[in-house]
Order: C-alpha cells, then structure tokens, then sequence
C-alpha cells in the first residue's frame, strides 16, 4: 500500500537505494566471512611452521651431538690424508669461482 502513493521516479529511487544499501551489506558479510577465512588459514600455517620450527631445531641438536661422537671416534688424518683433502678442497674452490652456477654441494 505504500509504495502505491509513491510516484514513479520516487520508487526508482528507493529501488536504487535499496540496491545500493544491498550491495553494501553483502560486501561487509563477505569481507568479514574472507577475513576470517585469511585468519584461520594465517593460524594454521603458523603453527604448523612453529611445529616444523621446534622439530628442526631438535633434530640439528641431536644431529651436532651424533657428529661429535662420530668424529671422536675417528682416528686423526695423516699428513698425506691433509694434504690430499686441502688439495680437493682448492680444486672444488677454483671450479667454483670459474664455473659460479655450478652446484656447491657437488
């Protein structure tokens, strides 16, 4: 009944209105419902790095531990054995520094 007293350019406008107010509303609630998405997901990687964190730490300190019980264990170099590592270890540095893309570790 009352939109039938309202004229014609007066509903359009509440029409758009109503749109306008609409369209806000749903963009609040959906930024909210994304938010809270980001938030949880944020909380989630978070303590799964803290976890991975923690075991690393664990495993480098028992890792130094077992290294250090291995190299007790071993008897000295020899000065032939120096001499040979020192010689590869310069060979591996000049490769290196003439080929920079070349893998470290290889």
């Amino acid at each position: 009944m009352f939109f039938r007293r309202l004229t014609p350019r007066e509903r359009t406008l509440g029409a758009i209105g109503g749109v306008i107010v609409g369209g806000s509303v749903f963009k609040v609630a959906y930024f909210k419902y994304c938010r809270d998405i980001l938030v949880d997901q944020a909380h989630r990687t978070h303590m799964d790095a803290t976890e991975n964190y923690r075991e690393a730490k664990e495993f480098a300190k028992w890792s130094a531990k077992d290294r250090e019980e291995r190299r007790a264990s071993l008897p000295p170099l020899t000065k032939e054995q120096e001499q040979q590592m020192r010689s590869y270890l310069r060979m591996m540095q000049e490769h290196h520094a003439f080929n920079p893309d070349s893998e470290k570790d290889s």
